[in-house]
């Protein structure tokens, strides 16, 4: 038996089609492999069509294949993905088991209001807080992002009357309602769902524990019981669902009460509690699928940063909207931020290397490291420590939470945070991160550590006692620890904040005074320009442009090296190699070009090193930092190596560029960077900048190099030209203000899930007009809804169709109607003995002799006085759409010719 086309929504055959689904991708069923058939068909005797599918003439072809289907509705509706998320998806829904990550099938629903605003944003003054807490970004919720709110009981708070409510109009009389909201256990796996109508004597409410999957009646008065469940969504998230007839009042509030340690009863320890998310408020018999509320923001008066689709923290306008992405999961949908107002009382925030912070110790501190924001203000520090890098500020509250962001470089040991109160010598909770391995993590009461992407974490951590107003606090990002070198580290965005919780972070205002110098920095296009003394340099990170600029300020540094263009150079070895001067890209440099001919290598072998007048005098016992702008004419390959350094009395390290690193030189010029060498010695003597291969390289290779710089110090500098002098660029004066993010003013209101329409057109040269048949197996629905609902039809009107249709009573059957007169239907097929969302098979054939119906096996006929005219077919819903059902297509098929009853049968077992 053949199909004419077949379809599966999952993991089994994909239907046949064209379309895009919620994320624009090809294809019903992602990533599947679309299945047609294309070939001609002609009419042929109904004993003929037994054998084949030839039984009629079709000129279907790509483009018509591609356009017969047409998908709308499940605006504002969501889906389960493959990764077990849910997330934002309109029609086609291709649904996956959040545990299982499984397809089950095409989702299809009729259309419900969620009526909560702020549905997953517990914090927001919405939701009544009484004698609870809700710290927003507690935890990952089942969308996959930081999203959850952990409710907690106060410390001392009486579990009967804890809680976060809402309370929504209805009409004044009794109305069946669904509430529902996604729950995990955070110190406490109980706490009660409870609803009222105007005043509390209205009421139901259930006990609930997460952990053991249960729920039972509360209390109860006026209020009906319909239904209850908890569902496990995965990762320790339950769905807890309570399905209730109301009173006749004008008011309906729905309440989520956390319990607390102690067997939820309380009293509350201020620490365990539950963390919630999704919530969901609606009409109808069952719940259905989340429906997130629609929250915008109309305003805000001061710039806000996010992430972008590509993980890194950008900084909106004030007013502008911020859609931020989960850094740690870019796959996942941006969703809109909304905080409270915050000021980051710390100073010189994004500058860690800079006063007022800190650092009594020998530990190097190098700039210019690239940051969460793309900014090259990360420092990395390294050496043995014998002090602590922190500063000090003025607590505003009584609690106060400090983060800040960290990433490993080579350190394998971890890194020691402390928030202290210096004004009561009060030490809080060490927090311990630990950035090497596989596992990263932290340690210590009360801290938490969060993945941001790029290798980077934010730590944070909250202090809500030994606190008040006026005290002084230190911040310690990094602590002296048990004083060894246990590798690098770099770190970046320090913020101290009132609240029990992180927010997003906020740079501190930095506002340049002065410079008794020249300065170099990067202008919009990437090119080195020189700022006249005592004018800002807002420079831009010339390997991405896109970035904000932002505003430099170093130290004095002096530039030791004479003439640092480093224009010219001689070559040496005993195969040298090519040396001239060149200007490349506008900057005058000198060319090095090795060949395979060169079988020489290193210092002796094969090398190019500064010309006459191009070198710089340094000391025995200082440690200097030195650099120079690099670029090459092609990426290197396998085992090919070239070294960068400055050498002479004394060899200041090494640049080795490797197939490895090498393609940040190619097509630019890009700095090479030794940090923190001390000069061999204790007399002082001249050093010079050289390039030499390594090994032979396979294929012609020209390496220029250009702007050169000796400096003392761990810490290489922005680059300052010299002639026949060295040259000092005067350090930047600016003032360092804390910021403040003002809050966004956001609306949020009742959302409507629109109804799921799937319709596929029948007018393109595939339908038989005669004669068919009609497969669908799918999960079984939810029964108890308001009317009959339309599993699959084919047909042009209400008055002319043929189809399957499931029943308030949990049966299915087939009907007809043509020309506006209704054909008797078959006797339906009880499904209640079939657990919702397990698979169901069913099929209709019609023909002139009538209607063979079956389903799992069953047979049943009906006559029709004709076959209708068809212009669409409806899965899912009506052949003109709407009407759904709620539940889960697993696969479609049609066939242009009608079956027998054994065929029927045989079709659905």
């Amino acid at each position: 038996m053949s199909a004419f086309f077949v379809g599966a929504f999952g993991e089994k055959v994909v239907i046949a089609n064209q379309g895009k689904d919620c994320h624009g991708r090809h294809g019903l069923a992602g990533g599947g492999t679309l299945r047609r058939r294309t070939r001609r068909y002609r009419l042929r005797s109904r004993k003929a069509a037994r054998r084949g599918l030839n039984q009629m003439t079709t000129t279907l072809t790509e483009k018509t294949f591609a356009e017969l289907f047409t998908y709308a509705g499940g605006t504002n509706g969501s889906r389960v993905n493959a990764q077990g998320f849910i997330e934002p998806c309109a029609t086609p829904r291709f649904d996956f088991d959040p545990i299982t990550k499984v397809a089950k099938g095409l989702l299809i629903e009729n259309a419900r209001i969620n009526q909560l605003a702020f549905s997953s944003r517990f914090e927001n003054a919405v939701w009544a807080k009484t004698s609870v807490t809700a710290v927003p970004g507690a935890a990952q919720a089942p969308n996959g992002r930081w999203d959850a709110c952990k409710l907690t009981l106060l410390n001392g708070g009486i579990a009967s009357v804890g809680r976060a409510s809402q309370t929504t109009a209805k009409a004044a009389a009794a109305i069946t309602y669904a509430f529902s909201f996604y729950a995990k256990a955070a110190g406490s796996s109980n706490g009660w769902a409870f609803a009222s109508g105007a005043t509390t004597g209205e009421r139901i409410s259930f006990a609930f524990d997460l952990s053991a999957l249960t729920i039972s009646l509360f209390t109860i008065s006026v209020f009906t019981e319909v239904s209850k469940r908890i569902v496990d969504v995965g990762g320790g998230w339950r769905r807890v669902e309570i399905v209730f007839t109301t009173d006749a009042s004008a008011a309906l509030t729905a309440a989520v009460y956390p319990g607390a340690a102690a067997a939820g009863t309380g009293p509350g320890d201020g620490v365990a509690g539950l963390y919630i998310w999704g919530a969901q408020l609606e009409v109808g018999a069952f719940a259905s699928s989340y429906i997130p509320s629609w929250d915008g923001v109309t305003a805000r008066a001061s710039i806000g940063s996010y992430y972008d689709a590509e993980g890194i923290l950008r900084y909106a306008a004030a007013g502008v909207a911020r859609n931020s992405y989960e850094p740690s999961n870019l796959a996942l949908p941006p969703v809109l931020m909304v905080e409270e107002q915050r000021t980051n009382i710390l100073l010189k925030s994004s500058d860690m290397h800079l006063v007022p912070w800190f650092f009594a110790g020998a530990v190097s501190r190098a700039t210019g490291k690239l940051a969460p924001d793309g900014t090259l203000r990360a420092v990395e520090v390294s050496g043995t420590p014998t002090g602590s890098l922190g500063q000090s500020a003025a607590a505003t509250s009584t609690v106060m939470t400090f983060s800040v962001y960290l990433k490993n470089v080579s350190r394998n040991a971890p890194v020691s945070l402390q928030l202290r109160n210096t004004t009561t010598a009060a030490q809080f909770t060490f927090g311990y991160a630990t950035l090497h391995g596989g596992s990263p993590s932290i340690s210590g009461n009360g801290w938490e550590m969060r993945s941001v992407g790029g290798g980077w974490f934010r730590c944070a951590f909250t202090q809500s006692t030994g606190i008040t107003v006026g005290d002084t606090l230190a911040i310690y990002p990094f602590h002296v620890g048990d004083g060894t070198d246990h590798g690098a580290f770099q770190i970046w965005g320090a913020q101290l904040e009132t609240g029990a919780f992180a927010t997003s972070y906020v740079p501190s205002a930095e506002t340049f005074i002065s410079r008794a110098s020249i300065g170099t920095y990067f202008d919009s296009t990437g090119v080195m320009k020189t700022a006249a003394a005592g004018a800002a340099r807002m420079t831009y990170n010339p390997t991405d442009l896109s970035i904000a600029p932002w505003l430099m300020q170093e130290g004095q540094s002096t530039n030791l090296l004479l003439n640092s263009q480093i224009a010219a150079g001689v070559a040496g070895g005993t195969t040298p190699p090519l040396v001239s001067s060149e200007t490349v890209d506008g900057e005058a440099c000198v060319a090095t070009t090795f060949t395979p001919a060169m079988t020489s290598t290193g210092y002796a072998g094969c090398r190019m090193q500064g010309g006459s007048g191009i070198g710089a005098t340094v000391m025995g016992g200082t440690a200097y930092s030195s650099s120079s702008y690099v670029k090459l004419s092609r990426p290197l390959t396998g085992s090919e190596s070239i070294t960068m350094y400055y050498t002479g009395i004394s060899a200041l390290g090494s640049f080795i560029i490797t197939a490895a690193n090498s393609a940040q030189f190619v097509d630019r010029f890009t700095r090479a960077v030794v940090q923190n060498v001390t000069a061999a010695g204790s007399t002082s003597g001249g050093v010079y900048p050289v390039v030499n291969a390594n090994t032979v390289v396979t294929s012609t290779l020209t390496v220029w190099i250009c702007k050169g710089q000796v400096e003392v110090g761990p810490v290489a500098t922005s680059y300052i030209p010299t002639t026949t002098a060295t040259v000092t660029r005067a350090a930047d004066a600016a003032t360092s203000t804390a910021a403040t993010r003002q809050a966004d003013t956001a609306t949020s209101a009742a959302t409507t899930r629109a109804g799921d329409v799937i319709r596929v057109d029948t007018t393109k040269g595939w339908c038989n007009a005669a004669e068919g048949t009609l497969f669908m197996e799918f999960g079984r629905p939810r029964e108890g809804d308001s009317s009959t609902r339309n599993l699959i039809e084919i047909g042009s009107a209400i008055a002319n169709r043929v189809g399957i249709g499931f029943n308030t009573t949990g049966s299915a059957y087939a009907y007809s109607n043509a020309n506006g007169v209704s054909g008797p239907s078959t006797p339906g097929v009880g499904l209640l003995g079939t657990p919702v969302g397990s698979p169901v098979k069913t099929t209709v054939s019609y023909g002139a002799d009538g209607l063979r119906y079956g389903c799992n096996g069953q047979l049943f006929k009906a006559a029709m006085t004709t076959v209708p005219p068809m212009n669409f077919l409806g899965i899912g819903n009506l052949a003109t759409g709407g009407n759904q059902p709620f539940l889960h297509v697993r696969s479609v098929r049609y066939q242009p010719q009608k079956l027998t009853d054994a065929e029927v049968v045989a079709l659905t077992a």
